[in-house]
């Protein structure tokens, strides 16, 4: 028996009860061509007789998305193609992270409630708060776990606030973020960025 797979089968119906459909070892949830997508990775310390994975969970914005160069509408996309991403034991307490590990032997069942019960109160309501072009820009400007590099999160949030008209929080962003990456490689990055989405910036 193929502990991953069975594992995996247990957890679909619950998945596509919230909408969710399943593609290989993730599961999609569309809103306005955006998707909150949740993963299952296998560790490769798994054996046949003993299992080890984690969760990893993410947002993909289509409007992002259509601005990078790997864009592709046709087909659902990749936790790794997701613009915010993160792991459950990120949101655990301590924030570890947290893998599972099921032997051959043990009663699937019991770890099926266990990641039932971190879907629902964790990933879920992280999901939620993201899932739309507005909820990202909430989460990048208020939330700690930006789900992404820091020059990630300057290109993803000033993109999405020129797209909103939001100039006001846009310069306000640009001004703070470049003072604190004054001096640092991603400085330059930042503003090669800037003129890629057409917004003066005058240092």
């Amino acid at each position: 028996m193929d502990i991953f797979k069975e594992l995996i089968k247990k957890l679909t119906p619950f998945l596509k009860s919230l909408g969710f459909s399943k593609k290989g070892n993730s599961f999609h949830l569309e809103l306005d061509k955006n998707y909150g997508i949740i993963n299952f990775q296998k560790s490769r310390e798994s054996t046949e007789d003993v299992l080890k994975f984690t969760i990893n969970f993410g947002i993909y914005s289509n409007v992002l998305g259509q601005s990078e160069y790997d864009y592709n509408n046709l087909s659902k996309p990749e936790i790794e193609q997701c613009q915010w991403n993160s792991r459950v034991g990120a949101f655990m307490p301590n924030s570890p992270d947290y893998w599972w590990i099921i032997n051959f032997t043990d009663d699937l069942n019991t770890y099926t409630q266990d990641l039932v019960d971190n879907i629902q109160n964790i990933i879920i309501p992280e999901i939620n708060k993201r899932l739309s072009d507005e909820g990202l820009i909430n989460s990048w400007l208020n939330e700690n776990n930006a789900g992404t590099t820091e020059i990630g999160r300057f290109k993803y949030l000033t993109t999405l606030l020129k797209i909103k008209g939001d100039f006001n929080t846009l310069n306000h962003i640009i001004e703070t973020s470049m003072q604190q990456m004054k001096g640092k490689p991603n400085a330059k990055l930042a503003i090669e960025h800037l003129k890629e989405i057409d917004v003066t910036y005058q240092s």
